[in-house]
């Protein structure tokens, strides 16, 4: 069975990768990432002469924002994908105030209190230890820094045609992919046993009753037909779902939704 790309963020270095720069690309597009974006943003408190770092920063389009909204700032992106970084460093060409770095975010390559905020954005729910890489954004961040980070709760991941049960099994199915799918509503609880404090949370509720947007985002059409490779539906059932999906597209009644929570927090 090929992987999809909920599953596939693990591995950006696959076969994958081109799809995955795509996906980042099309949702970074989007109104609704564009303004949760720039809500956490303005949780890490950014001020001239400081350091800003990016955990997993992907392809740096984040920074290359932040860099452009704040000339006087200096950034740096970490990321352990060595594609992903010849993509930030391409687009960032002689941007002068970021940088990108290859590093593991469990073991961040920088030293104590050496930024003065730290972020991560979708990226907990792909790896093996969030706690861990929390307590290392703690770490490089200097006392009274902000750290944020964004991720979303799985399971309020929501597909709906007109058909319930079909539209039940391929979300779950999708939802399963994600390793940490409970992160969103965790990151609370994992932040305060880092020792972070001050803690505020947000939540951010994306919703398409488009199927094309739907699919580039969430890969719909590839976790349909897994869920029939599995066996939990029907061949017949998965064509049946997607094209009772795009009439419901057409007619304004296709939903996908999903929750994104933001939590932010003083290191103390």
């Amino acid at each position: 069975m090929t992987t999809n790309i909920g599953a596939g963020f693990r591995n950006a270095d696959s076969e994958l990768f081109g799809r995955l720069v795509g996906c980042l690309d099309f949702a970074n597009d989007r109104p609704f990432f564009q303004a949760y974006k720039a809500h956490s943003w303005k949780s890490l408190k950014i001020e001239p002469g400081q350091l800003i770092l990016d955990v997993a920063c992907g392809t740096g389009s984040d920074l290359l924002r932040l860099a452009a909204q704040f000339p006087d700032t200096q950034f740096i992106g970490v990321d352990k994908s060595e594609n992903f970084l010849a993509v930030a460093k391409e687009r960032a060409g002689s941007t002068p105030n970021v940088q990108f770095v290859p590093g593991n975010a469990q073991q961040l390559p920088l030293g104590d209190g050496a930024v003065h905020a730290a972020r991560i954005d979708r990226s907990l729910q792909h790896v093996e230890a969030p706690a861990a890489v929390l307590k290392e954004m703690v770490r490089v961040t200097k006392i009274g820094g902000h750290i944020v980070a964004c991720e979303p709760d799985w399971e309020t991941f929501i597909l709906f045609n007109g058909e319930f049960d079909d539209s039940r099994r391929i979300a779950g199915f999708f939802q399963r992919s994600i390793r940490n799918r409970y992160i969103g509503r965790e990151l609370a609880s994992l932040m305060n046993e880092c020792g972070i404090a001050t803690l505020r949370t947000h939540v951010h509720a994306f919703w398409t009753s488009q199927l094309p947007e739907a699919d580039v985002i969430f890969d719909l059409r590839k976790v349909a037909d897994q869920c029939a490779e599995a066996e939990l539906i029907a061949r017949e059932d998965a064509e049946n779902w997607w094209t009772l999906s795009e009439q419901a597209t057409q007619n304004g009644t296709f939903f996908a939704g999903l929750n994104i929570v933001e939590t932010s927090g003083v290191v103390g």
